[in-house]
């Protein structure tokens, strides 16, 4: 006949059970946060085809400011500086995406200025929308992440690159701009330097989607932010400036502004990857 177990025994067994539990649990949490960080600028390639790859930079997470100094030259009023921290870092594409890149993945090719090597022009933010889809259901399976626009605050960061000044190195090395509009082009990418991430034509070249509406800033220190979801407006945000844009234009902090459905010679897009969790 079996022994009852005592109430000193059913309480050891419960205890011994929390006990294994709690380090389960604090062990898959430590986890998380003791996988080290690529470190800034660690460069990541997918391929699409046999012949096309994309490569991406490593932007870390961390915190910075956002918008221009009261005292920047040239700055906007609507360039209210405000702290940006980001929780997680994520992989930003180190070039626009290219003629090339875009026709692999639409099979077709909009822009104005041809060169398979030149970043592709004439895209709407609904297009460049589109191509992220599609690149989502092509590489979903081997990316390890989700394939986005950039959002405002994380194109600003990884233009920046670390850097508080106007533009993130000395802007006649690192960009293409003040050309003639009658007479200028774009130019193939990542033929000027790069940042200090490794990301190439952050200033110039082509003015970049993002992903947000357009909104007003507020002084308040925020983390991981996103545009509003809806706005009256209807324009997106763009970046960066491009081929005949004049310095001012060309800042890290300046906000460009354009109606999603547009198509212009002036503007391309460049992509993000943001990494799913344990798949830095």
């Amino acid at each position: 006949m079996d022994e009852k177990r005592s109430p000193h025994s059913i309480h050891q067994i419960f205890t011994a059970i929390c006990f294994l539990l709690f380090f389960a649990i604090s062990g898959s949490f430590l986890y998380c946060f003791s996988v080290e960080d690529p470190k800034p600028g660690t460069l990541k390639t997918i391929r699409i085809d046999s012949d096309t790859e994309l490569r991406f930079r490593w932007c870390p997470r961390g915190t910075f400011q956002m918008g221009s100094p009261l005292d920047e030259k040239d700055r906007d009023a609507e360039e209210i500086p405000h702290r940006v921290t980001f929780t997680a870092g994520f992989w930003i594409l180190e070039t626009e995406i290219t003629q090339k890149i875009y026709q692999a993945i639409m099979n077709d090719n909009p822009s104005q200025f041809r060169g398979a090597s030149h970043p592709v022009d004439s895209v709407s933010w609904e297009e460049a929308n589109r191509f992220v889809q599609k690149i989502k259901d092509r590489l979903s399976k081997t990316s390890e992440g989700e394939f986005a626009l950039p959002t405002e605050a994380q194109w600003e960061y990884a233009c920046r690159a670390g850097s508080a000044a106007p533009w993130s190195g000395d802007l006649k090395d690192i960009a293409w701009f003040g050309e003639n509009r009658d007479t200028g082009s774009t130019h193939p990418v990542g033929t000027k330097n790069a940042n200090a991430w490794g990301i190439f034509d952050m200033h110039g070249n082509l003015w970049e989607w993002t992903a947000d509406y357009y909104y007003d800033y507020k002084p308040d220190p925020v983390i991981n932010p996103r545009g509003p979801i809806r706005s009256d407006s209807g324009v997106r945000i763009d970046r960066g400036g491009c081929w005949d844009s004049t310095p001012d234009y060309c800042r890290s902090a300046h906000r460009g502004v354009y109606e999603p459905d547009r198509k212009s010679p002036f503007v391309g897009f460049r992509i993000v990857l943001n990494p799913l969790p344990h798949k830095l």
